[in-house]
């Protein structure tokens, strides 16, 4: 007989610090930034010790039939990564947006290129 025991959901919501970081820096709206989730854990930046994120979307990853549930599962299907964070001693933030490029129709393209 198989059992089967469900992965625990690690993703949590993103800490208001990197919403409103987010918000501002890439002019994102905040009903777009509830609906993200992240992954937070221990790192270093430039030698210091910081809280990292790694960030998604839950809804992106269910239109692609992706099931992420640990930080392990995000790093295996990497395209799901939206932006990478991290918040420092002082409780500054910081994200860096890891979308993938928006491709340009191929008319908008030909009409760019005259």
């Amino acid at each position: 007989m198989h059992i089967h025991i469900p992965h625990k959901n690690e993703a949590r919501r993103l800490p208001k610090s990197i919403q409103e970081y987010m918000r501002v820096r890439f002019k994102l709206l905040p009903e777009y930034l509830e609906l993200l989730k992240c992954f937070e854990y221990q790192g270093t930046v430039g030698g210091k010790q910081v809280r990292r994120f790694s960030i998604f979307s839950p809804g992106g990853a269910a239109e692609k039939h992706v099931v992420i549930r640990t930080r392990q599962d995000l790093e295996q299907h990497p395209d799901m990564l939206l932006f990478e964070g991290y918040i420092d001693s002082q409780g500054n933030a910081y994200a860096a947006d890891r979308r993938a490029p928006v491709k340009m129709r191929k008319a908008a393209h030909n009409s760019l290129a005259t």
